[in-house]
């Protein structure tokens, strides 16, 4: 059913639930799981440099939460490749998994109040939304 798993990842306790339950659907479906952590780039960047050095912090940051991924991965015999994104997540996930035609995208969702999410947005609201493909919401 599944050949090929996106899920998001940050490291966050909701992430981690996200990234397990992926895990378990690869080893049953013996799909293949990309975890995608997605770097935030300042919007109004003035050269090249203060983009990649954004991208490097990025790299840093997500770095530790990637390896503890790849060791659960390795642990449960699944195939994993990690990767850090520069963009906005909802829209990194939506374009990676058309782009590498994943059959599935697992998110976490941190519940936000109605008000929080109307003025932060939803990551998962707007995967579910504009998604190719089927999106499993992982609730805390």
């Amino acid at each position: 059913m599944f050949k090929r798993i996106l899920v998001g990842y940050d490291g966050s306790l909701h992430a981690r639930k996200a990234i397990e339950l992926a895990l378990d659907l690869a080893q049953r479906y013996t799909a293949a799981v990309t975890a995608v952590a997605v770097a935030h780039i300042p919007d109004f960047a003035d050269t090249r440099d203060e983009i990649n050095g954004a991208l490097q912090d990025a790299e840093k940051f997500f770095g530790g939460p990637l390896q503890q991924a790849a060791k659960r991965a390795a642990q449960m015999d699944v195939a994993l490749e990690t990767r850090v994104v520069p963009g906005h997540p909802a829209d990194v996930l939506v374009r990676l998994a058309e782009a590498e035609d994943c059959d599935l995208i697992v998110v976490g969702a941190r519940g936000l109040s109605g008000v929080k999410r109307y003025l932060m947005g939803s990551v998962s609201e707007a995967v579910v939304r504009h998604a190719h493909c089927p999106v499993l919401v992982v609730k805390g």
